[in-house]
């Protein structure tokens, strides 16, 4: 069985008229509204937003202040009391030198002590009634009694 050119014309295009279909439509677009309130209850809405995230910044600032002053002020507080310590320990260490210094000077210069001192270790005699003899030297030699 051969093929004819009768059984290929079942093939061949057909002159047939293409329906006509309607060009796509692009979608609408949303109308403009009027310039005059929408622009202004936008930048109300702006403005809006605006302040409230200033004013969540500033109310974040102030409490990062008010902690970063309390916290400056219990460290200086703490400073404070150690540094107070430490100076009662430096006044109880200068209080017991000057009870030592003290002590010390009255040994110095007491008077018992500097007698006992005179009559033992250099062997002196203590005036007696505050008798003072002369010697007169141009007499010659003299016996004292």
């Amino acid at each position: 069985m051969a093929l004819t050119e009768a059984d290929f014309a079942l093939f061949e295009e057909a002159a047939v008229a293409a329906p006509q279909v309607k060009p796509k439509r692009e979608p609408m677009r949303p109308l403009r509204q009027p310039a005059g309130e929408p622009v202004e209850l936008k930048n109300r809405k702006a403005h809006k937003a605006w302040m409230q995230s200033l004013v969540a910044f500033a109310v974040t600032g102030l409490a990062g202040l008010c902690l970063f002053l309390v916290v400056q002020a219990g460290a200086q507080h703490h400073t404070a009391l150690v540094e107070n310590r430490q100076l009662t320990e430096q006044l109880k260490v200068a209080q017991q030198n000057n009870i030592s210094y003290k002590s010390q000077l009255e040994r110095k210069f007491s008077l018992e002590i500097i007698q006992n001192t005179a009559l033992r270790q250099y062997h002196m005699v203590p005036v007696e009634g505050g008798l003072v003899k002369y010697l007169n030297i141009t007499h010659g030699d003299q016996r004292l009694d």
